[in-house]
């Protein structure tokens, strides 16, 4: 659970442009799915866990967080701001899947 966390707090890297939120919705090849919040305040939300910081560099296509004492970044295919974008990633860690935006608030 953590390292899908941690590879879900990257998924934000579809998204150029921050909103006050934005939902992504990870799938990870293994099968498990997490839901994650990002806050534009740098902070993100795994299921209601608690807030976990976060850096995104756009130009990478990648965004990156430490839980645990743990580092992971997650590197993009593609970067968008639509709800409904989809793209793979991929984890330092080892991790893959398909990252979805799902939701946006201003």
């Amino acid at each position: 659970m953590k390292k899908i966390l941690v590879l879900s707090a990257f998924a934000l890297a579809a998204l150029p442009a921050m909103a006050a939120s934005t939902t992504v919705e990870f799938a990870a090849a293994s099968g498990e799915k997490v839901v994650i919040v990002f806050s534009d305040d740098g902070t993100a939300v795994m299921n209601g866990e608690a807030p976990v910081a976060y850096t995104m560099d756009e130009t990478a296509k990648q965004i990156c967080s430490t839980v645990d004492g743990q580092s992971n970044c997650a590197t993009f295919d593609t970067w968008g701001t639509d709800v409904g974008h989809t793209t793979p990633y991929t984890t330092t860690q080892g991790s893959s899947g398909i990252a979805t935006v799902t939701a946006k608030t201003e």
